[in-house]
């Protein structure tokens, strides 16, 4: 029961900080877009830092996605029994 609610905890503290993650993320971009704003728009500058912005933006909403999908299935996996066997009408 100790070993559960340990996990509980410790997976709602990494969703926190996903969160947090992407929020700071979202300031960042808000800011990059302000500071690029003023550059000529045929810029190197603006494009590169706009691309790898938005990449690392993407990535952390993937990561946060996979962490929150992971967590639901091992929650709904843990609550059953799961039996696998060669039969597909008994898996049903």
């Amino acid at each position: 029961m100790f070993q559960l609610l340990g996990a509980a905890a410790a997976s709602g503290y990494i969703i926190t900080a996903l969160f947090l993650l992407v929020a700071i993320g979202r300031l960042a971009r808000r800011l990059l877009h302000k500071l690029t704003a003023r550059l000529p728009k045929r810029s190197a500058l603006k494009h590169y830092a706009t691309a790898i912005v938005s990449l690392v933006f993407f990535c952390l909403l993937v990561v946060r996605m996979c962490f929150i999908a992971t967590v639901i299935i091992d929650c709904a996996i843990q609550g059953d029994k799961v039996e696998i066997s060669g039969d597909p009408q008994s898996q049903f």
